[in-house]
């Protein structure tokens, strides 16, 4: 059974988040990495999009949440999602994992595979055909 939420309840989380102003990790496709910063900014957090290899367990260490985006698949982008997994479990951090275009392509059925070896997310973001 669906949640729901009433507009009021919905006020109170965003002020809620805003009080809070989380520093929110992304790791996302580069097709939506500015509207994503913009709408963390909105909605009252600090975004950073951090993905080298060599800061991104530290980023992960001072943020309060990691979110991460398949939707432009790379190696390199693979395995600094995969750190940052690995890093957010370890420190009981929330992650959501967004498996962009699952089952489109057995590379990005991999790379969803690796990322969930790695570590389990709080949250899988998809959408019904994936």
């Amino acid at each position: 059974m669906a949640a729901t939420l009433s507009p009021s309840d919905l006020w109170a989380d965003i002020a809620a988040v805003r009080e809070r102003a989380p520093l929110v990790h992304s790791i996302t496709n580069l097709v939506v990495i500015n509207l994503n910063a913009n709408v963390l900014l909105a909605a009252g957090a600090s975004p950073v999009m951090a993905h080298a290899h060599e800061e991104v367990a530290d980023m992960v260490g001072i943020a309060q949440s990691l979110v991460v985006n398949i939707g432009t698949l790379d190696p390199y982008w693979v395995e600094s999602m995969e750190l940052a997994l690995r890093a957010a479990a370890t420190r009981g951090i929330r992650s959501v994992l967004d498996p962009v275009g699952a089952g489109a392509t057995p590379y990005r059925n991999q790379a969803i595979e690796r990322l969930l070896d790695a570590a389990a997310p709080t949250v899988i973001r998809g959408n019904g055909s994936e």
